[in-house]
């Protein structure tokens, strides 16, 4: 088995070639590219086929390229010299369109082929040196012509800068009387930079003593807002408190009631018909203020600011004001918009929801609201009527709706009452 022997030249272009055989003739590289750019298109194109063209596996990385670098054309060089099976079979179909005749001659080898190519090199080489010649003096000719032309605009140049020169000390001499002019000018100008420097020091002073007293200012308001904040921190307690408390003197005053009912049954009972019994206590609607209309917002606010205690038919309210909200976030919205009423008037309020086994029907329990829903089977309009029968007659009720039959129902039983829209008024 005999190795392969290469001998490695240089080209004219810069690159190497090689020839395995001292007596096989060195081609330039540059002279194969149609040859191997050839093998390439062969092997792209020859994947397409059933079977497929057998292509040495070396050529994959430029099948996708339009035209190899000339940097690559010695590796696809040896990629093609190695595998003569597939060098022989693209022969066949290199055609003069496609190939020049020294590629050809490279890729089909017939007898003699060397000499054919070494004469088309001379040929190549000495067309290439003929036109390098001619280029050369293309090259010559113009920098001639462009050099005669740079003389003639030099002299032109020199012509119009003898007159410029003329122009300037014309200048010059007006420069020289105005520098004198701006001396006196700069001269002015230093002594304004001095005031300017000593007021502007005056102004840093100011400017310090102002922020001083900003961030005594920042301070001092920050020290309020804690302060603030922790008020209305102790004032929703205290709503809070008050709300829970309202919710057991409310239960408690049902039981009371209830206690009273029993006893007065059980005294006509054992007493029959005692003539001059008293009375049961009848509740009596608030009046309002002279000039207050019943239905207007002032209305309203005075009901809320007189310490009544307050029942709100919740979605009756809330489905008016945001209907394009969920039951949940109806809820929601309501009962933060009415903790601002309660933190603004101080009022006792109670909101009624229908159905306690509804999903989400749950309060917080630090709300200073207090809310209430209707159990399961009872609608919120009769839990309303149980709330202002069984509070006080003493205590003053007011009920916000504008169900007719809960204000009819309610006015019967001596509560005022105040229509959903003056609620929203209010809230907003």
């Amino acid at each position: 088995m005999c190795s392969r022997q290469e001998h490695v030249f240089v080209c004219r272009d810069g690159t190497t070639g090689y020839h395995t055989d001292m007596s096989s003739l060195p081609i330039e590289h540059r002279h194969l590219r149609s040859a191997l750019e050839f093998a390439v298109l062969m092997a792209r194109e020859g994947r397409k086929f059933k079977p497929p063209l057998k292509y040495p596996k070396g050529l994959d990385k430029y099948l996708k390229m339009a035209r190899i670098p000339g940097t690559s054309l010695p590796a696809v060089r040896r990629i093609v010299e190695g595998d003569e099976l597939f060098r022989s079979r693209i022969s066949v179909g290199a055609l003069p369109e496609l190939v020049d005749p020294i590629g050809r001659l490279w890729l089909e080898r017939p007898s003699g082929w060397e000499d054919q190519v070494r004469d088309l090199e001379a040929v190549a080489v000495a067309a290439e040196d003929a036109a390098d010649a001619a280029n050369e003096l293309k090259r010559a000719e113009r920098r001639r012509d462009a050099a005669e032309t740079a003389t003639a605009r030099s002299r032109a140049e020199v012509v119009v800068l003898q007159e410029q020169l003329a122009d300037r000390d014309v200048v010059i001499e007006g420069l020289r009387s105005d520098v004198v002019k701006l001396g006196e000018t700069v001269d002015e100008q230093r002594a304004e930079i001095v005031d300017l420097r000593t007021e502007a020091r005056h102004a840093r002073d100011r400017a310090v003593a102002a922020i001083d007293k900003l961030q005594a200012a920042q301070a001092a308001r920050a020290a309020a807002s804690a302060a603030q904040t922790k008020a209305e921190d102790v004032r929703d307690d205290v709503l809070a408190d008050r709300a829970a408390l309202a919710a057991e003197r409310s239960e408690l005053a049902r039981l009371a009631g209830m206690a009273e009912s029993l006893t007065q049954q059980l005294a006509a009972l054992s007493a029959p018909g005692a003539a001059g019994a008293p009375k049961p206590v009848k509740r009596n609607a608030l009046p309002l203020p002279g000039g207050v209309v019943g239905d207007s917002v002032a209305a309203g606010e005075y009901l809320l600011r007189s310490g009544a205690s307050v029942l709100v038919d919740g979605y009756n309210v809330a489905k008016l004001a945001w209907p394009g909200l969920d039951l949940a976030g109806q809820r929601v919205v309501l009962l933060d918009a009415i903790e601002n009423l309660i933190r603004r008037f101080g009022s006792d309020i109670t909101v009624v929801f229908d159905g306690a086994d509804v999903i989400g029907a749950a309060a917080d329990g630090r709300r200073i609201v207090r809310v209430v829903f209707s159990p399961a089977g009872v609608i919120a309009d009769d839990v309303i009527r149980d709330e202002v029968r069984r509070l006080p007659a003493t205590r003053a009720v007011v009920v916000v709706t504008n169900d007719q039959e809960i204000v009819r129902d309610v006015r019967s039983l001596g509560a005022n009452t105040m229509k959903s829209d003056q609620l929203i008024a209010l809230m907003r």
